[in-house]
């Protein structure tokens, strides 16, 4: 069990990096990912923190390396709540990190992600916690009330009070169209576009994809435009106009 000191230590090392996730990519309070860390870890004293996993990210159906996490595992003994007062332990694969940062930007990257869409952004801290648990991210039936019960303790919404992600579109308009597999920032610039305008809910991947180009050509039709799904300057002047 973590002393009191430890308790201390471990939240003054992760909550920068929380907030430096939270002002770049958004939407999940720093004082959630710090008190889940805290539950998750137990305070940064178990097991799976030598492999710098602090928030119990699984590796999923697949091994595919994501933005922040590069495809590094470890496989450890958990216990899962499939029904509220059973606990079955199983042998589960989990994410392994280079660095505590690096593990909380997958944090972030996943919730940020489409599997994450029922979690609102600006809502109460124990409102978007319980959108975490009801997406699935845990199966717990205590760890909700946990957290909060972190968050209150150690005043965890002070860290909450970082300027927010800039509003707009933060990647640079592109100068050259954007068409199918299109790639980089030029793509990342439509998809945010489009699910600004549009609510698509495109994945900013950075890869104009068969759904991203789809995407495109229902917004072009939908607002009287060629829809050849090719983002040119009529396309693009649309986009920022709305």
């Amino acid at each position: 069990m973590a002393t009191e000191a430890q308790i201390l230590d471990f939240i003054s090392r992760i909550a920068p990096c929380a907030q430096k996730a939270y002002k770049e990519l958004g939407k999940i309070y720093p004082s959630i990912c710090i008190g889940m860390a805290c539950v998750e870890s137990a305070y940064g004293t178990a097991g799976s923190c030598f492999h710098n996993s602090y928030l119990g990210q699984k590796v999923g159906t697949g091994k595919t390396a994501t933005r922040y996490w590069g495809g590094k595992f470890f496989t450890s003994k958990t216990k899962e709540e499939y029904t509220v007062g059973v606990h079955t332990t199983i042998n589960a694969a989990f994410r392994s990190y280079d660095s505590m940062e690096q593990c909380v930007f997958n944090y972030y990257e996943l919730l940020n992600s489409k599997l994450y869409s029922g979690v609102s952004s600006g809502v109460p801290f124990t409102t978007q916690m319980q959108q975490i648990k009801n997406c699935g991210y845990m199966t717990s039936s205590t760890e909700v009330n946990s957290v909060i019960q972190i968050i209150l303790k150690y005043k965890l919404t002070q860290y909450d009070d970082v300027e927010r992600p800039a509003i707009g579109n933060p990647y640079q308009e592109p100068t050259k169209n954007v068409r199918l597999n299109t790639r980089g920032n030029d793509a990342r610039w439509l998809q945010y576009e489009l699910n600004r305008v549009g609510g698509y809910k495109l994945i900013v991947d950075g890869v104009a994809g068969q759904l991203s180009i789809a995407c495109l050509r229902n917004f072009q039709k939908t607002h009287g435009l060629v829809d050849d799904g090719i983002c040119g300057p009529l396309t693009r002047q649309k986009l920022k106009s709305i």
